[in-house]
């Protein structure tokens, strides 16, 4: 599918999927040096640029950061520029390395209001357990999965407009979220080929052709 320039996917207060690949796959977020570093990197930044952290995991070779962009694409894109270009600093000076740290153009695919900012939050919690890093989503200490289910305080998150409409209490919520990971629903999800970061959209399918064909694309065939 053709790129799309970033403006047809970040608008005022749209919500984006947010990953990059490292260059050469190398694990530049394998240490929790390395991790801390990119999330303090989010944490100082995201005021600044009306950016809320609404989920996030952070792998070996890459992060997954879902956001809400309070103030549009400008300050959606100069955000990640600064984050990356100072996690890219930092960690050429801990490795004594030059060049290039982020191989790819940042993806953010435009997540649809309602459930799929939940199938974007389980996505990214089951993360390591695809990747054989942890045996359940609970047992990965880099993503916001424990504050969502089990309510750790986490600082760097704002509560999901979705996962607040799970429940009336905080108790309420955390078991909704949970019941997300069931077995017989996690089992199948594990196991199939996910769009929720190849396509530029991420909702319904009448609502995904919608915006392809208002950005001139015709949907999958």
């Amino acid at each position: 599918m053709a790129r799309l320039p970033r403006s047809a996917l970040v608008g005022e207060n749209s919500t984006n999927h947010c990953t990059w690949r490292s260059h050469g796959h190398a694990l530049v977020l394998e240490s929790d040096d390395a991790r801390r570093k990119f999330l303090d990197l989010l944490a100082k930044y995201a005021p600044r640029f009306g950016i809320e952290i609404l989920s996030y995991c952070v792998m070996g070779t890459h992060p997954h950061v879902q956001i809400r962009a309070t103030l549009g694409q400008q300050a959606f894109s100069s955000f990640w520029k600064v984050v990356n270009w100072g996690f890219a600093r930092w960690y050429n000076r801990r490795t004594e390395g030059r060049g290039q740290v982020v191989m790819e153009r940042l993806r953010s695919p435009l997540v649809q209001d309602g459930r799929h900012q939940l199938e974007v939050m389980r996505y990214g919690d089951l993360n390591p357990v695809r990747a054989g890093l942890a045996r359940t989503a609970a047992a990965w200490p880099w993503s916001s999965h424990r504050h969502y289910a089990y309510g750790e305080k986490n600082d760097l998150i704002t509560d999901a407009p979705e996962y607040l409409a799970l429940g009336s209490t905080a108790p309420q919520r955390r078991k909704a979220y949970l019941h997300l990971f069931a077995r017989k629903l996690v089992d199948p999800f594990l196991h199939r080929r996910s769009d929720l970061v190849e396509l530029p959209f991420v909702g319904d399918a009448t609502w995904v052709a919608g915006r392809l064909e208002a950005c001139g694309l015709a949907p999958p065939g």
